[in-house]
C-alpha cells in the first residue's frame, strides 16, 4: 500500500488566511465600536406639548435658564433634547395646535402631554370628561403619525395656591378639586392607552406659586424637574 500523500501548505495561502482573519476581526471591532457610539439615548428627542407651565410663563428673564425643561436637559448631560411646545392659556381642546405640532416635528422619541390647568377654570361636571376625550385624541393621533409604539407620558397638572389666584380666586377651591380629579383620571387613561403617567399635584410648594397662584417660580420649576426627570431622563 503506497504511503499517504502529505499535503503541503503553501506559505502564501497561510498568509492570506491570516490576513483575512485579521481583517474580519478589525471589521467586528469597528462594528462593536460603532454600536457603542450610536447610543440611541444620545439623540433622544423629547417633545413637550403643554400650557404656560411648559415655557415658564411666570419666570423673569434672569431665571429663564431655570425652566424645568432646561434643568432636565442639563441633567441629562447630552443624552436628550427637550423640545418646548408649550403655549400660555392652552386647554386640552387645542386639537388643531396639536396636529400642527405633529406636522412640524419630524422626530419624537418621547411625547409629553402636560395639560389641564386651564381646563380647571371650568368647574362643571363635564370639564374632566371632555378633557379626557381630547387627550385620548392626542395620544391616538401621535401614534398614527409616529408609530404605534411611540412612548407617551401623561402629566397630571400641578397644584395651585388658592390665596394667590387672580380672577378665578372665588372658585379656587373648586379648581383645586378639578386639578386633583385630572390626575386621577389621567392615570386611568394612561393605563387604557398604554402610556406612562406622573402627577405633579402637590409637587410644588405654595410659596413657589405666590406670583399668581398657578405659575411656579425658579424653585417651583426645580421641583417639577425633580419629579419629571425620573420619567424622562433615560
Amino acid at each position: 500500500m503506497p504511503p499517504a500523500r502529505r499535503t503541503e501548505t503553501c506559505p502564501m495561502d497561510s498568509t492570506r488566511s491570516f490576513t483575512r482573519a485579521v481583517f474580519a476581526a478589525t471589521v467586528l471591532l469597528s462594528a462593536l465600536a460603532a454600536l457603542r457610539s450610536a447610543d440611541p439615548a444620545k439623540s433622544r428627542t423629547v417633545v413637550v406639548f403643554g400650557d404656560s407651565i411648559t415655557p415658564g410663563g411666570a419666570l423673569p428673564a434672569k431665571d429663564r435658564d431655570q425652566l424645568w425643561l432646561r434643568v432636565i436637559e442639563r441633567d441629562a448631560q447630552g443624552a436628550l433634547t427637550m423640545v418646548n411646545e408649550g403655549k400660555g392659556g392652552r386647554p386640552t381642546a387645542s386639537r388643531g395646535e396639536f396636529d400642527a405640532m405633529l406636522a412640524r416635528q419630524p422626530r419624537i422619541d418621547l411625547l409629553v402631554i402636560a395639560l389641564g390647568t386651564n381646563d380647571s377654570r371650568d368647574i362643571t361636571a363635564s370639564c374632566v370628561p371632555k378633557a379626557v376625550v381630547n387627550v385620548r385624541y392626542m395620544v391616538e393621533s401621535a401614534r398614527q403619525k409616529h408609530g404605534a409604539a411611540l412612548p407617551i407620558l401623561l402629566v397630571g397638572p400641578l397644584n395651585i395656591d388658592k390665596a394667590a389666584l387672580g380672577p378665578t380666586k372665588p372658585i379656587g377651591k373648586q379648581r383645586k378639586t378639578k386639578l386633583r380629579e385630572f390626575g386621577d383620571t389621567y392615570a386611568k387613561l394612561a393605563q387604557e392607552t398604554h402610556c406612562d403617567f406622573v402627577s405633579l399635584f402637590g409637587a410644588v410648594p405654595e410659596s413657589s406659586l405666590s406670583k399668581d397662584g398657578a405659575h411656579p417660580d425658579a424653585a417651583g420649576n426645580a421641583a417639577i424637574a425633580a419629579v419629571l426627570k425620573k420619567k424622562i431622563v433615560p
